[in-house]
């Protein structure tokens, strides 16, 4: 579809158009460009009534990523607050691992709040790793939140922002760290320390004694480590702390004794002493000492103990060295140490200092690191460099490169393809198909060159299948590439599909599988040009997923994107998901649940669906199943289904007859979450009335579950089916015509719960008000009518 740019959607959005918006929303829901579309208009047009359902697909992790940005920027631009309470939690939550662009968008509306800090932190306990070269926006949006967050006073009872502080630190706290013992931050969340350091600078900056707590301490420790050690790998941010800090003398001094004591720490895990700071000073911390200090450091000599005595000596040495030696201070210096000889004669070597072998190894250690760090920056600039221009000097290198087999993959595409990439978000192995992106940096015969090679690399690849044992968990640049190149000439040749020889569209259709959100928008209309090929390599994998689909381990292969991305094709895989489920058992609940949604919205026969459910009902030897396939035996042939369930219920002891009673109404009605397209064959006033009944029985009201106004939760199978029993009740009571009638009329006198039979009388008189409004009855109307009324339904 084409879609509009903002400044065309704010010319039409309005209030108005929220009922529009809405049965488009809940018609498409499937489909991830119309509901990109119409959350932009929800949020534009402040359509409240589209938020509910919004929610629902902000909160699928099986969508894709701009279609939940843009779910979340509905809810979250016009929902209410128990709505986003309820999708904050649910994300929050939710153990799936988290896109990051959708977490940035999500960051975007967090409360500031001590109770939005702690949802901020448990999503980012899920959140997608950090890749050094993919831009998600995480980064940026954390800094956004982290400034809008209040400094509080000192004696307010919450401080959000020095609670983000200690979550930062708890995750930069995880092993395994960064390598030498020198540098203890998380390997995997060293990413975070600049959003980290910017928090901290903010407490400092507001002279919050939140700064002065550990977690805030361990940061201003570890940064400059990082740096050091890391040089290059991570974002830096910059702070006022150099500025900020020093001034602050308790916090100064405190940062520089915690210092002291971790470098301690480490160093005696070596069989090593401590007692010189230049062990520690090296790496350039926060702290810092002037000329003007040098009284309070003196101080410390006296004041301190042990191993502390000689750290507080070496300082002042330093502030001495620093000052050029002024004769003046010598005697207080002797003074200082004079009560202890081995301080004394350690400050006498140092004021005439002779070479220390250990201090000079681990100076020069320390330079070789340094200019080795300075070093590789500077080649890998230059390498760039130099790279660059012999691509421009010769873009034939990147399409037909020497040396390669076919279907191999060059260094040259490869980091070309990495340069692409790095421009946006990764939300499609197709990502790299913008090629143009190349041009700046380097030029159009190279880009274009880039362009023609991964077009005729699609063609010289094989993707291993995994019916064939390949793994689907791993996935090689090169076949990247290849999925680039299929992009590209499927974006720029409307007559893709019909070019293309059968041999090369089969090759095309082992790249379906591979893509990471549903399929490749080319994928539909290859079908459709070679739908023999399309359908034998759309039922090879499916065949083998079902095979293999065992116990209760996730399915993230093509069952589930065909049910979820690709509508149109249920037809074509109904008759063998038919086949297959007549042959076997399906022990994975989801893989079943897949299948029977795929073939309600198939268009098979309800006679057919019917068949298989009566006998899988009765004869399954899975008994967690056997309340979804009696769900389904009810949605295509009622009549026989409702007294066989009836009698299994009524085998069942209370306990297990209300479980199953809850499972199968969920099945049949689906929960919050809605549920595939139905046959609906139940959907009559006798069966209805039957059902509704049916589940009083073993669903009862005295067990309800009462949520109102008790926060955010995530529903329960009780929950979703008292809600599924009512709807029951609902479905009645929206029916017109003297059948709904009589069955609320019949409710009066047999309704399970007596408290509600008063109700029915009132809801039947509603019922036969409304059918009186409408168009003028003929005589015979009046008489079946009354005839239905006095005789009750059966």
């Amino acid at each position: 579809m084409t879609l509009m740019d903002n400044s065309a959607i704010e010319r039409i959005a309005t209030p108005d158009l929220a009922n529009d918006a809405l049965t488009l929303l809940e018609k498409y829901r499937s489909n991830d460009d119309v509901v990109f579309f119409i959350g932009r208009l929800v949020w534009q047009g402040e359509m409240t009534s589209c938020a509910p359902l919004l929610l629902h697909i902000a909160v699928d992790t099986t969508r894709r990523k701009y279609a939940r940005v843009a779910a979340i920027r509905g809810v979250m631009s016009v929902g209410d607050a128990a709505l986003k309470d309820q999708l904050w939690e649910a994300i929050a939550s939710d153990p799936t691992l988290l896109d990051r662009a959708v977490f940035a968008e999500l960051l975007e509306w967090a409360p500031l709040t001590l109770a939005g800090v702690e949802l901020v932190l448990r999503t980012l306990d899920h959140v997608a790793p950090h890749e050094r070269y993919n831009s998600t926006g995480l980064g940026y949006a954390l800094h956004k939140f982290i400034s809008r967050l209040p400094v509080m006073a000192d004696a307010a009872d919450e401080h959000p922002l020095g609670r983000l502080v200690d979550g930062f630190n708890g995750f930069l706290e995880r092993g395994p760290f960064v390598d030498r013992g020198e540098c203890h931050v998380s390997e995997e969340f060293a990413w975070l320390m600049p959003a980290a350091l910017h928090a901290v600078d903010r407490l400092v900056a507001a002279r919050s004694t939140t700064a002065l707590q550990p977690s805030a301490l361990a940061v201003l420790r570890n940064t400059p480590a990082l740096r050091f050690w890391r040089s290059g790998d991570i974002g830096e941010y910059k702070t006022s702390l150099a500025q900020n800090l020093p001034r602050w003398r308790e916090l100064n001094d405190l940062l520089y004794w915690t210092s002291v004591a971790v470098c301690r720490a480490q160093r005696e895990a070596k069989g090593e002493v401590l007692r010189d700071d230049w062990q520690m000073a090296y790496v350039g911390h926060f702290w810092e000492f002037g000329p003007e200090d040098f009284e309070r450091c003196l101080g410390w000599v006296t004041e301190k103990s042990g191993d502390d005595r000689f750290i507080a000596l070496s300082r002042c040495l330093q502030l001495y060295a620093q000052a050029d030696r002024p004769s003046a201070w010598l005697a207080p210096l002797r003074a200082a140490a004079a009560n202890d000889t081995a301080l004394s004669d350690f400050l006498e070597t140092r004021i005439d200092p002779k070479p220390n072998p250990a201090m000079e190894k681990m100076d020069a250690e320390h330079r070789r690191w340094k200019r080795k760090n300075d070093a590789r920056d500077r080649k890998e600039k230059k390498d760039r460099a130099d790279w660059v221009r012999a691509l421009q000097a010769n873009p034939d290198r990147v399409l037909h490169p020497a040396g390669l087999n076919s279907g191999d993959f060059s260094s040259d595409q490869y980091h070309l393809l990495n340069s692409v990439m790095r421009t946006g978000a990764s939300t499609s192995r197709e990502d790299g198909a913008n090629w143009r992106a190349l041009i700046p940096e380097f030029g159009e015969a190279v880009a274009r060159a880039f362009r023609d090679a991964a077009i005729a690399h699609w063609r010289a690849y094989r993707p291993t299948l995994r019916s064939e044992g390949g793994d689907s968990g791993s996935t090689p640049y090169s076949l990247i590439f290849a999925m680039t190149g299929l992009a590209i000439e499927a974006m720029e040749d409307s007559a893709f599909a019909r070019r293309l020889t059968p041999e090369e569209a089969r090759l095309a259709f082992r790249y379906i599988t591979w893509e990471l959100n549903g399929f490749p928008d080319w994928f539909e209309p290859l079908y459709r040009a070679f739908p023999k090929i399309g359908r034998e390599a759309v039922t090879t994998e499916l065949g083998w997923e079902l095979a293999h689909s065992l116990g209760e381990q996730p399915l993230h292969y093509i069952l589930h994107d065909i049910l979820y991305h690709a509508p149109w094709l249920h037809a074509e895989v109904a008759p063998p998901i038919l086949d297959w489920l007549s042959a076997h058992e399906v022990p994975n609940t989801e893989a079943l649940r897949y299948c029977l949604n795929i073939l309600a919205g198939s268009g098979t026969a309800p006679e057919v669906l019917a068949e298989l459910a009566a006998d899988k009902a009765q004869g399954t030897t899975l008994d967690q199943q056997r309340p979804r396939w009696f769900a389904l035996w009810v949605d295509a042939a009622p009549s026989a289904a409702i007294p066989v369930l009836e009698a299994h219920l009524d085998k069942l002891s209370p306990v297990e007859g209300s479980r199953f009673a809850q499972q199968f109404i969920v099945a049949l009605l689906g929960d919050r979450h809605g549920t595939g397209v139905r046959t609906g064959a139940y959907r009559t006033a006798e069966h209805l009335k039957a059902l509704y009944v049916l589940m009083h029985r073993y669903i009862r009201v005295a067990e309800d579950i009462d949520r109102l106004g008790k926060g955010a939760y995530s529903p329960t199978t009780r929950d979703n089916a008292q809600d599924a029993r009512d709807t029951l009740f609902n479905m009645l009571a929206e029916a017109p015509g003297p059948d709904a009638y009589a069955a609320m009329r019949a409710l009066e006198q047999d309704h399970p719960e007596p408290k509600y039979r008063r109700w029915m009388a009132v809801r039947a008189r509603q019922r036969a008000t409304q059918d009186a409004d409408e168009p003028l009855w003929s005589t015979e109307h009046v008489r079946d009518f009354a005839k239905a009324s006095q005789g009750g339904v059966a």
